[in-house]
């Protein structure tokens, strides 16, 4: 995959900081918890998401992929040192598309993308045993600089019960 970066805007990175605090209280956690207890938190919330009132639409992006992802992303830049970037995807017609990626630019994770993906199709999250994976250490080096999606690799053997 043909993947550049792009400077992330400051205004873009304060939003983020705001989404990931709202992310926090949709999943039932703190910004300042833990990372680890973060990400158990989105796992468990994207596994069985709560529905909304009676008469609300939940809109599976605006309400619920754009804060969770805030709130992931920021976990993994406060524990694995990762940064935000923007992305461009030339394999798939200059898509942009904002993630958080490793120093070395081998890894990156998309966490609106993803997010929105397990909402919207009812998928098993692997958002803990991604993050389970990187701190002991079991993800195997990739190119730097070639922007690894790392969430196409990691799927339970399986299913969690």
């Amino acid at each position: 995959m043909s993947t550049s970066e792009e400077p992330l805007p400051e205004s873009i990175v304060e939003n983020l900081q705001g989404a990931a605090t709202e992310g926090a209280e949709l999943v039932g956690t703190s910004v300042d918890a833990e990372p680890e207890k973060i990400v158990d938190a989105i796992n468990r919330f994207l596994t069985t998401p709560k529905k909304g009132g009676w008469f609300s639409k939940v809109d599976n992006w605006d309400d619920r992929a754009l804060p969770i992802g805030s709130l992931w992303g920021s976990a993994m830049v406060r524990e694995f040192g990762w940064q935000w970037a923007s992305l461009i995807q030339h394999d798939h017609d200059d898509f942009k598309a904002i993630a958080v990626v490793n120093k070395d630019r081998s890894l990156a994770v998309f966490p609106f993308h993803y997010c929105f993906g397990c909402l919207e199709n009812t998928v098993t999250p692997t958002v803990l045993l991604a993050y389970n994976m990187l701190k002991a250490g079991k993800v195997p080096q990739q190119e730097a600089g070639g922007y690894t999606n790392l969430m196409d690799g990691v799927q339970h053997i399986v299913p969690p019960a």
